[in-house]
């Protein structure tokens, strides 16, 4: 045989013998997704700072990415949104005045599930709180209003004309706590409380104010505000973590469980679909 006929044998079985392999990795999924989840997120900002005595709280949503890193550790990336606004009032109870404020966020960092590391591993576990730590930025567009206060001026300001307005993006760090809810292999619902600090005293418009007179007093900066929401998560594929061994049987029996109401729930909907076509 003559030896280019050789190598040409021996490539083709090469070739057989990857091919073969190389589409069994296309079909499976990128390791980068193992663990990888996504969740949506909706609920409130709470203001608080030295111009707001009420209307502190708005509405506020957005995503977040989460991939596990360990058993009891996360990496997360959060993009966030909505309104902020608050009135401040004069002695007599009439608006001095107000500001409202529309900010964007975007947070990277980690979450800490603590009972991973007390009780062990366990996927299905129902309730698993976690501590959150974030690093970011913040965009904010904030427009400040005259009230009563803007009539002790002379010539006055007219009441709800614009005072001041400020925009920009600046740096943030924020943290806080956080509950899971198992609901399914795939689904889970969860609800987060996280504070953030800002470094700047501007998302109120508010960093200095006139006087009367001439003069103008710079505010002290302690913008905060807190975030309470509420997310619905979805695993996009299983982490290679594997549970704890005593928590097996449990495991099992609430997949099992699940699985059998799902298929109960099939099953009803596909006899209903044959009694509708006769």
């Amino acid at each position: 045989m003559p030896l280019s006929l050789r190598y040409f044998i021996v490539i083709i079985i090469l070739l057989a013998m990857l091919v073969p392999e190389s589409g069994a990795q296309r079909r499976r999924k990128p390791r980068i997704w193992e663990g990888f989840s996504v969740t949506g997120r909706l609920g409130a900002n709470h203001f608080y700072g030295d111009f707001v005595d009420n209307g502190r709280t708005n509405m506020t949503g957005g995503v977040t990415a989460e991939k596990e890193l360990t058993t009891f550790l996360a990496a997360r990336a959060s993009l966030m949104g909505g309104k902020m606004s608050g009135t401040q009032f004069a002695s007599d109870d009439t608006e001095n005045a107000w500001f409202d404020n529309f900010y964007g966020e975007f947070n990277v960092g980690a979450t800490f599930k603590p009972l991973n590391v007390l009780l062990g591993y366990f996927k299905q576990r129902t309730f698993n709180p976690y501590v959150i730590g974030q690093v970011g930025l913040i965009y904010y567009n904030a427009t400040k209003y005259w009230g009563v206060y803007g009539q002790s001026f002379t010539p006055p300001f007219e009441y709800g004309s614009v005072w001041n307005e400020s925009s920009g993006i600046t740096p943030s760090f924020s943290g806080g706590l956080g509950l899971s809810l198992w609901i399914n292999s795939q689904w889970s619902v969860n609800v987060e409380a996280v504070g953030t600090v800002p470094f700047t005293d501007e998302l109120d418009g508010h960093k200095e104010y006139e006087v009367p007179g001439g003069g103008i007093i710079q505010t002290e900066s302690n913008d905060f505000y807190y975030t309470t929401s509420v997310g619905l998560t979805f695993l996009i594929n299983d982490s290679r973590w594997k549970n704890e061994p005593k928590y097996n049987r449990k495991a099992y029996m609430k997949t099992r469980s699940h699985y059998r109401s799902s298929s109960k729930r099939n099953l009803k909907s596909i006899n209903k679909k044959r009694r509708k076509r006769r």
